[in-house]
């Protein structure tokens, strides 16, 4: 038998804020769309002919020319020279448009070459009588954000219900979600997703909550957790820590020698990271030793970098000593920018900090503007995604990276 629910409510209505993320005030759920457009395209031809009685000569001038591969031919014979053109275009109102990325570079690049914007609390919606400033602030659709505001990155906070687990921030007091069940979130991804087979890929943070509401979650529960994202992902859609250790002894091996995997064996993929460090993540782990067969990764500390399953983080902007060891270590960094109720000021100079330090996943409550606010995250020379100014070579563009 279940234990009873925990609302832990008055705990939380005056508690330190959560750095977060935020953008336009959306409720409900949208479904991704995939623009094509189609040309179909005209043939031209052209044909010129040339008459000389006197000289009894008949030159017929016909040339072919197409941009669909049909080679230019011209033909002489004795006492005449024809030559035929035809030329056939594809018309941008009629061309059927697939290209989602993928690039020359792709298999130079490799994954933590690259920077996107995050949302943090990616699913929030703001209550009708917030309880504190770091709540007012409310997030379109999952898949608004990867469709209109570029983003790459996302954190759901998980608790379980008595019909399955659930994704909102508090219950009562800050419980309102643009997606409600945890596998309505991970449809609502997955649709974009299919539709954007060539998109970078997307990493979703899980944050496991039973204090904020909910029923208690046990190492159990995380299995069913791991399930639940299998049911919606299929293996080849999934990039897990099992697809990055591959023959090696652990993942921290594999990446030691040879590093993350490029931009092109990874579009169209997800990645999931268990946002606690704590019992949970002991849970996770199996005591702190492996992340062999889960679906998600682990966040490690930096007393952790040289663990066996060690490859994503999540760092204060102001700990630079830490954030050089990441990168040496060829570990992936997120990090709160600009959560509600911030200056927008000190929220524009994190956010050049956090660009500049190299940071490879930028969480925010502001992808795009808003009314009354002047700051939101504008990745410079990159929505959704820009070259990573600490890890990338010279050779990396942005549109390199993604071109949707």
């Amino acid at each position: 038998m279940r234990r009873a629910p925990v609302l832990l409510l008055a705990a939380f209505a005056c508690g330190s804020p959560d750095p977060g993320a935020s953008g336009t005030a959306t409720a409900g759920t949208s479904s991704g769309t995939t623009e094509a457009e189609t040309s179909a395209g005209a043939e031209t031809t052209s044909t010129s002919t040339s008459t000389s009685t006197g000289d009894a000569t008949t030159s017929t001038s016909t040339s072919t020319s197409t941009t669909t591969g049909v080679d230019t031919t011209t033909t002489t014979t004795s006492g005449e020279t024809t030559s035929t053109s035809t030329t056939s275009d594809t018309d941008a109102a009629t061309d059927t448009d697939t290209s989602t990325g993928g690039d020359p570079l792709d298999d130079l690049l490799t994954l933590d070459h690259v920077q996107v914007k995050g949302t943090h609390n990616s699913y929030h919606v703001e209550p009708p009588i917030p309880f504190d400033a770091s709540h007012e602030y409310s997030h379109a659709p999952l898949d608004v954000q990867l469709a209109d505001q570029g983003v790459r990155a996302f954190e759901l906070d998980v608790h379980e219900g008595l019909g399955g687990f659930e994704v909102y921030h508090i219950s009562v007091i800050d419980s309102v979600s643009t997606c409600d069940a945890f596998t309505d979130c991970l449809e609502v991804i997955k649709g974009w997703s299919d539709d954007h087979p060539l998109h970078l890929p997307v990493a979703v943070w899980l944050e496991i909550k039973d204090s904020t509401g909910g029923l208690p979650i046990d190492a159990g529960d995380l299995d069913l957790i791991d399930d639940d994202i299998r049911a919606v992902f299929p293996e080849e859609r999934l990039l897990t820590p099992d697809d990055i250790q591959g023959d090696y002894a652990s993942v921290r091996a594999a990446l030691e020698d040879g590093g993350w995997p490029t931009i092109a064996s990874v579009r169209g993929q997800v990645l999931f990271v268990l946002l606690n460090t704590d019992d949970k993540s002991e849970d996770y782990t199996y005591g702190f030793t492996t992340t062999e067969g889960r679906a998600m990764f682990a966040r490690v500390e930096p007393d952790q970098f040289a663990a066996p399953w060690a490859a994503i983080a999540k760092l204060g902007l102001s700990d630079d000593a830490s954030i050089t060891a990441a990168h040496a270590a060829q570990i992936l960094i997120a990090t709160n920018v600009c959560g509600a109720g911030e200056d927008d000021d000190a929220c524009q100079a994190d956010l050049e900090t956090a660009m500049a330090n190299g940071i490879h996943m930028l969480k925010d409550d502001f992808p795009a503007p808003i009314q009354g606010k002047t700051y939101w995250m504008d990745l410079v020379d990159g929505n959704p995604a820009r070259c990573n100014p600490v890890t990338a070579p010279p050779e990396c563009t942005s549109a390199a990276l993604e071109d949707l």
